[in-house]
């Protein structure tokens, strides 16, 4: 006597759920009977999964006629099949039915995945263009759809679809960039969205369009602020027009309202009074980003110390910030002699302003500094109004210039008492 197989009663949303939660069960699986995790592991997982999508959509498929929230499941699992076909049948029908709402945005966001797939680019435009129109909207799935097809119009040598998608995929890039956000991916979205967009208009024989993005992209790096996105920018730039002057865009400062800083986090300060850098507004801040064994770092010594004496009465605070290293002149430390050390240091080379001391790399990734010596200088009203690159003479020279003009410029009404409070 042959048993007959039970049939699979579920609904979709739970047939789709199994498959979609697969992965994340797994890995659950994997961490609590603690199995080791490589690549072989995770491509055999993932395809653990499309096998899974693949039969529950041959479950549901089987089924006759289908509900649209049924249509709906059903071409998301044929999403997690990779199979292009099904899922864009399945999910043509369901937007035909439904329009509105997050189901239908996530069919969207699928529909442009399995149309770039199979190069039908008016259709993925048509998508995004939907997506745009309706609420609700996710910046990654909007970032995400417009790579997808800015890339793809690239490979078609579409340079001006090329350039309206990259324009886009940067929009969604600068909307993801909230504080918070992941550092290293935030500046790698920001960047490459420059880049499709810089090498649209490049193609297209519009540089001056390249430069303007590259540009702003630039000036939202010093407003964020991220040291690694401006270093990446102003690299960009000077591959585009290598005679362009990377300084211009510090002439004037940004009208359109002050973004702050993050605040420093600090366990020592030196010879300098602990302070938030919001206590600080009124006066002109210079952050340098050290270290004691940074040799580039110590070049800049004699400068910084010039323009302590030079400015420190009309306002400049420069704060000296580093962190626990662990080391010093290549002996292992703990902090407690690490801080002596840098109190030494300090007095050694005759520096005579204070020395900011964080527990971590905490401040490097708040600021996006991947590289010292780094400044960022801040102006009366807090906000970041210049980065220096480094120790070469055209960078500290530049900087100097813009510590001369910040100083110049008209003080705030609390000016004179911030500077006695904070003064040692």
């Amino acid at each position: 006597m042959v048993a007959v197989a039970k049939a699979d009663t579920r609904s979709a949303e739970l047939l789709y759920d199994e498959a979609n939660t697969y992965i994340t069960k797994k890995y659950a699986d994997f961490n609590q009977r603690q199995i080791l995790f490589d690549l072989k592991l995770e491509a055999a997982t993932r395809q653990e999964q499309k096998d899974l999508a693949a039969r529950n959509a041959a479950t549901l498929a089987g089924r006759g006629a289908l509900e649209a929230k049924d249509l709906y499941y059903l071409g998301m699992l044929y999403h997690l099949a990779d199979n292009s076909d099904g899922a864009l049948e399945s999910l043509r029908r369901f937007l035909a039915k439904t329009g509105a709402g997050e189901l239908a945005q996530n069919a969207r966001a699928a529909v442009v995945v399995h149309t770039v797939k199979q190069n039908l680019l008016p259709e993925a435009e048509s998508a995004i263009a939907d997506y745009a129109h309706h609420q609700p909207q996710i910046d990654l799935e909007r970032y995400g759809m417009e790579q997808l097809v800015t890339e793809a119009f690239y490979k078609q040598k579409d340079y001006e679809r090329m350039a309206a998608h990259a324009a886009e995929m940067l929009n969604a890039a600068r909307q993801l960039a909230m504080p918070g956000t992941d550092v290293f991916k935030r500046d790698e979205r920001l960047f490459k969205s420059l880049v499709n967009l810089s090498e649209a208009y490049q193609r297209l024989g519009k540089k001056n369009l390249a430069v303007a993005a590259i540009e702003e992209v630039r000036r939202f790096a010093v407003t964020l602020p991220s040291g690694n996105l401006y270093r990446m920018a102003t690299t960009r730039l000077a591959a585009i027009d290598p005679v362009a002057d990377s300084f211009k865009i510090f002439e004037h400062a940004d009208e359109s309202g002050v973004r702050l800083p993050p605040e420093i986090v600090a366990v020592e300060w030196i010879d300098q009074k602990p302070s938030k850098l919001s206590d600080l507004k009124g006066h002109v801040v210079l952050i340098d980003f050290w270290a004691t064994w940074c040799e580039p770092c110590r070049a800049t010594f004699p400068k910084l110390r010039y323009w302590h004496t030079q400015y420190q009465e009309k306002g400049l605070v420069i704060l000296g910030l580093t962190h626990y290293f662990g080391d010093a002149e290549g002996r292992r430390v703990n902090n407690q002699e690490e801080l002596q050390y840098l109190h030494e240091f300090k007095k050694k080379n005759r520096l005579p302003y204070g020395f900011v001391v964080a527990p971590d790399s905490v401040n490097d990734l708040n600021f996006g500094v991947f590289s010292i010596p780094q400044s960022f200088l801040i102006d009366r009203r807090g906000q970041v109004r210049f980065i220096a690159l480094g120790s070469s003479e055209a960078q500290t020279s530049a900087l100097g210039k813009m510590i001369k003009k910040l100083i110049e410029e008209p003080a705030g009404e609390n000016d004179t008492k911030t500077q006695k409070y904070h003064r040692l």
